[in-house]
């Protein structure tokens, strides 16, 4: 079977990314999933918090309450120094060590300094870079941003891009007013792919202990839906590359995803869950599963089901009515 796809002029052996994790930042486990057959991987995130703080020289403890609480957190306990030149480092080490696209990751909010480092990360030697990007939450009281959402991940985008000539993606998440009309801005700004979706912080409360607590940070298989969805739809209305994210966890979700016009599939949360190893009988399912089909490449059902009229406005259908109106008959 012939596996091979183009993500962003990347040539990868198939379509299974290993998308940013802690895993991803152990050069152990990118030479077992290398091994074990990825296509791509994608490094564990800077913040943009970090690059800034050590760009400018500086921590200023009161404007901590703006950041992601993940950062502030792991800026107060490291001290100052400590996360760009080791990052680089990285990524030079693992383009010695293994040969699959590196893709590397930061998390940002905004168009500031910091994306002077992404020229940094190119030098280094990663293949592309993906921007997690989220909108910016406004503390009570707080005057409103800049600039609306949509527009600051354009800026963000553009000023990248002007940096850079390797390509990038952006990790964005589902809320927004308009995600068609969004995700053709982010093209046009320059965006060569877009992850769909990133799967944000999630927080539950111990009910016993009566506090705020973070155990839900794996995903599982029925949280698909979302990306599936929007893939579908996106992949009809914009012409940048499509990676699906979260909630890909076998071989019949990298199928599904294929078949609604994903470029790739990134993945992560199955391989805390069933080990790097499963990544292999991931590529060997999907390899059945074509030769049962008779598709000799994943080139030759990739986008099928929404080059079908009819199966593609099920992905705009919103309410059940529609298809289940004869449940409300009286005859």
């Amino acid at each position: 079977m012939e596996l091979t796809t183009r993500y962003m002029g990347l040539d990868l052996k198939n379509p299974l990314v290993v998308s940013s994790s802690p895993l991803t930042m152990d050069i152990e486990n990118l030479r077992a999933c290398e091994a074990h057959g990825a296509g791509a991987v994608v490094l564990r995130s800077l913040y943009e918090e970090q690059i800034v703080n050590e760009l400018e020289g500086r921590l200023d403890e009161d404007d901590m309450y703006h950041w992601y609480p993940e950062a502030a957190e792991h800026i107060k306990k490291i001290s100052r120094g400590q996360f760009l030149r080791p990052y680089l480092s990285y990524i030079e080490k693992v383009r010695n060590e293994v040969s699959f696209p590196v893709i590397a990751s930061i998390n940002c909010f905004s168009p500031g300094s910091w994306t002077s480092f992404a020229e940094e990360v190119q030098k280094a030697g990663a293949h592309a870079l993906e921007l997690n990007v989220a909108t910016h939450l406004p503390g009570a009281g707080e005057e409103p941003v800049a600039l609306e959402p949509e527009q600051n991940i354009r800026a963000i985008i553009a000023e990248v891009k002007r940096r850079v000539d390797i390509p990038v993606a952006v990790k964005i998440g589902p809320h927004f007013s308009n995600l068609i009309g969004a995700a053709r801005g982010m093209e046009q700004a320059g965006a060569d792919a877009l992850v769909i979706f990133n799967r944000y912080y999630r927080p539950d409360i111990d009910i016993e202990q009566l506090e705020v607590t973070s155990e839900n940070y794996l995903s599982s298989p029925g949280e698909m839906s979302e990306s599936l969805r929007w893939v579908g739809v996106l992949s009809k209305n914009v012409s940048c590359d499509l990676a699906a994210n979260t909630g890909v966890h076998d071989y019949e979700g990298v199928v599904k995803q294929l078949l609604t016009g994903a470029t790739v599939t990134q993945f992560c949360s199955v391989l805390y869950i069933q080990g790097l190893g499963y990544i292999t009988n991931m590529l060997d399912d999907l390899k059945w599963w074509m030769k049962q089909k008779r598709f000799a490449s994943v080139d030759d059902f990739r986008g099928m089901i929404v080059d079908d009229k009819i199966n593609s406005e099920k992905f705009e259908q919103i309410h059940f009515l529609r298809r289940n109106a004869r449940m409300f008959d009286k005859d």
